[in-house]
């Protein structure tokens, strides 16, 4: 292997080692509250032995497919080791501990993450040379967004592996018109809409790389237009292969959609569109790569417009989706993880530049002292920022919170929990969960009856977050309790002009409980949001 493919190893192997770092973070407790949604819709089709994921809202499929599968195998293997007896132990086994499924599908979207990384580096070194390539690995390598989503059982990353591989693609097409290669192309962009609907952008890879060759001279307007109908075309029935569900169960997905898109969520409502691209520049942006590397993505960016194959088939596309982002009433920072690969690509693609202008009087032939420093400066504040979130997320404080109650609420206790403490499922403590509509309900009885996505989505009613203050009026009295677990109160507080009839049960549940533990998160050491421990009296 030639030393520089050594060097892309090392680099892969690094960013996958920084990733299993804490991939098991607050298992088996979920402290991202979406995970469980793909959870169940992978172990539905397991369990009832069907393809239909029964949820469509991302729409997640090819992400629930590949779940489903990992679950199967570690079903398969656990029967063939011993480990659980029989399907129905299977089931028992991971709804008391879910990291059983939750760890291996986490590692899953590390290692695709990885893959990811991989055609990034090699998409950056077919459109400027080889050391942009290895740079815009080695950013990514240590970005803490990338490496956060990496570690998350979401549609996300698997969507933006898919777009990079429809963006190769497209490059390969633009260069040598092989009509092979235009369909598997095709084939990428339609894995990339079924696993997440805002993916449809990338279709516009495709499209620039057949527009390239007709403004080359390389086809004529009437075969570029009859390409175009038959790429959508056939991108569209690929979608249908993919998912036939989309098409059977459409009323769901109508259904699905119409939950996902909210006037304005908890912590995430947004303005317009200046604001909110505002806000995705001063926050995951910058977290995604910094001051310093986001200064050499702007400076990259000047340089790569000359590049007209990086605009045909990667800036066009990239710049959709961050306008299609900024458009939208609420703001996400997962919804830009689909620029990080390019905006890593034009860091890369400046840092080479400038180191080569430094040290091109110097004339060192290997790598030159101002390229080291340069890189240093940009990959080092980004590895300690994403060392740091990993310790944040292994210490959440929601996972303190556990601790407090195992350490000091006496056995028998009825705890009220607005996350999912899966943590204390095996403690001498009863369990209530705030579900809407439902009311609280009895955490463990859910479990037992396998709660799915149906269920939640009906009692939300229509709301962005199921917690204490989403619990219908009439229905408080169900959430009776020992203690509470407060992790929304905050936010609400935060927002109590836009909530105000949620914070205003919070408010009243506060003033009749006893504050006996409060929790917030701090930079490096915990994350999360702030919890507070509430106690009442016994009989309230």
């Amino acid at each position: 292997m030639p030393r520089i493919d050594w060097l892309l190893a090392i680099i892969l192997l690094a960013a996958l080692a920084i990733r299993l770092y804490s991939v098991a973070f607050g298992l088996p407790a979920l402290t991202d509250p979406d995970e469980l949604m793909f959870e169940l819709g992978a172990y539905r089709m397991i369990d009832g032995g069907q393809l239909n994921p029964e949820w469509f809202g991302h729409p997640a499929t090819t992400t629930m497919y590949m779940l489903a599968l990992i679950d199967a195998a570690v079903l398969g293997l656990g029967l063939a080791t011993g480990r659980f007896t029989s399907v129905e132990n299977f089931a028992a086994s991971i709804y008391a501990d879910p990291s059983i499924l939750v760890l291996p599908h986490r590692i899953a979207i590390a290692l695709i993450a990885v893959a990811g990384i991989a055609l990034a580096c090699r998409l950056a070194t077919l459109l400027f040379d080889r050391p942009t390539g290895l740079v815009t690995a080695a950013i990514l390598a240590v970005s803490p967004l990338h490496i956060a989503y990496s570690q998350l059982v979401r549609s996300d990353m698997m969507a933006t592996v898919f777009m990079l591989a429809a963006m190769l693609g497209a490059l390969t097409y633009a260069r040598h018109g092989s009509i092979r290669v235009l369909v598997a192309t095709g084939f990428c962009v339609a894995l990339a809409i079924t696993t997440k609907w805002p993916f449809v952008v990338t279709f516009l890879s495709l499209a620039g790389a057949v527009v390239l060759r007709w403004r080359g001279g390389l086809e004529g307007g009437r075969r570029t237009f009859l390409l175009l109908a038959a790429a959508a075309a056939g991108t569209l029935a690929a979608m249908v292969v993919i998912s036939p569900f989309l098409i059977i169960e459409w009323d769901t997905v109508v259904a699905n959609l119409h939950g996902e898109v909210q006037p304005y969520h908890l912590g995430a409502t947004g303005g317009g569109l200046i604001d909110n691209a505002l806000w995705y520049m001063r926050g995951p942006f910058v977290r995604a790569f910094g001051i310093a590397g986001l200064a050499l993505a702007a400076i990259g960016a000047v340089l790569a417009v000359r590049n007209r194959e990086f605009v045909a088939v990667a800036l066009v596309t990239g710049t959709a989706m961050f306008l299609l982002a900024s458009s939208q009433n609420i703001v996400w920072e997962r919804w830009i993880l689909a620029t990080v690969p390019l905006l890593a690509m034009l860091g890369g693609l400046a840092l080479v530049r400038i180191a080569a202008l430094a040290s091109a009087p110097l004339k060192f032939p290997a790598v030159p002292l101002a390229a080291g420093a340069l890189l240093a400066a940009t990959l080092v504040p980004l590895l300690l920022a994403a060392l740091a979130d990993g310790r944040e997320r292994m210490n959440d404080t929601r996972l303190l919170a556990s601790a407090w109650l195992r350490a000091n609420a006496a056995p028998g206790s009825t705890i009220l929990v607005e996350h999912f403490a899966l943590d204390l499922v095996e403690s001498k403590f009863d369990f209530v969960f705030p579900l809407g509509t439902l009311g609280c309900q009895d955490a463990r009885r859910l479990l037992d009856g396998r709660i799915d996505n149906s269920l939640i989505a009906s009692a939300r009613g229509g709301r962005s977050n199921v917690d204490y203050g989403t619990v219908e009026a009439e229905r408080i009295y169900t959430c009776r309790a020992n203690y509470a677990v407060l992790s929304q109160y905050a936010r609400y507080a935060a927002e109590k002009e836009r909530f105000p009839r949620e914070w205003s049960q919070y408010r009243d549940l506060i003033a009749r409980g006893e504050k006996v533990a409060e929790f917030r998160p701090e930079r490096g050491v915990a994350g999360g949001w702030p919890v507070v421990i509430l106690r009442f009296p016994a009989d309230e």
